[in-house]
């Protein structure tokens, strides 16, 4: 088996952007990204017997069916460890693509993907997108409690998420550990040379030279298209959090969106799910979890190089 030759990862952190320049980078005629955004295959210290019951009900298994359908259809995420699997997500890259990749949020905290990559595709270039780390960790509880992963308040879920008896990917949050960067970067800096790392900070993504940086970058001609206006994975509220959290960790929610026609499931979620009377990070929040992260954020800026004041209260 000739496994994939891939020449692009973006490992970003989750909730720090992956999925707008995903979809942005997707709208590229020389960009080829796998049609599962997230088949974390080279994270391969992530062990998928371990995941919560909540995670394995929302997280599809069916990847012998998925891979016999021909053309792939988009999914957001896998757990792939099959190498004939693997490579059959690139099947469809032309010689017209320029960049061909996929983006796998486990990759930046993972032990073993950094060398597993660096193995497989020495001369790939790594994207990495950031965020304000409590930021990033409010986005995150709130993804979390829109899906019913937790029906907590904020504090509290941060609080008993610290003292899980099983941390780990897919089967406790994880709502500081993902933010914390510094050995993470470390780690990909160790295998692959500087002009092959790039880092992008989620506050930036509104800025037209962070596109043009990286259309350079990349080598790609043209600029990256815009993504559609309800791009990303928008904030939300179920609207009966106890039933929706029940919904969740059963897994009857996910069989149902399994077998609805597309059409009625994003009408159900629209009505599922509301916008309106979302929480807010308050100052107090703000104050009460940075410490979490302030000695990692000095690790960072100095890694870097760069000025993170702005991660700091009152930045």
């Amino acid at each position: 088996m000739v496994e994939a030759k891939l020449n692009f990862f973006l490992i970003g952190a989750p909730k720090a952007g992956t999925t707008l320049i995903h979809e942005r980078l997707s709208r590229h005629t020389q960009v080829y990204l796998s049609p599962i955004k997230e088949p974390n295959y080279y994270s391969t210290d992530i062990q998928t017997e371990g995941f919560s019951k909540a995670f394995k009900a929302n997280t599809p298994d069916d990847l012998e069916l998925y891979f016999n359908q021909k053309p792939l259809l988009a999914r957001q995420v896998a757990f792939v460890r099959d190498a004939a699997q693997y490579a059959a997500l690139f099947e469809e890259a032309r010689p017209e693509h320029r960049v061909v990749g996929e983006c796998s949020t486990s990759y930046l905290n993972s032990l073993h993907a950094p060398e597993k990559v660096a193995a497989s595709h020495p001369e790939a270039a790594i994207l990495i997108a950031l965020r304000n780390p409590v930021e990033r960790l409010f986005s995150h509880w709130q993804m979390a409690r829109k899906y019913g992963f937790t029906d907590l308040p904020l504090m509290a879920a941060v609080a008993a998420d610290q003292v899980h008896p099983n941390p780990g990917w897919g089967s406790s949050e994880l709502f500081v550990e993902s933010g914390l960067y510094a050995e993470a970067v470390k780690r990909w800096k160790q295998h692959f040379p500087a002009h092959r790392i790039k880092v992008v900070l989620n506050e930036h993504l509104n800025d037209t030279s962070t596109w043009e940086d990286l259309v350079q970058w990349l080598g790609l001609e043209g600029g990256i298209p815009e993504a559609p206006s309800a791009s990303g994975n928008r904030a939300g509220r179920a609207r009966f959090e106890g039933i929706n959290h029940w919904l969740t960790r059963s897994g009857i929610k996910s069989v149902l969106a399994q077998r609805m026609p597309k059409g009625l499931k994003n009408a159900v979620g629209r009505q599922w799910y509301t916008s309106e009377g979302l929480p807010q990070l308050t100052d107090e929040d703000r104050q009460s979890l940075y410490p979490l992260f302030a000695d990692n954020i000095d690790a960072l800026e100095a890694l870097l190089d760069v000025n993170l004041e702005d991660w700091r209260p009152g930045g």
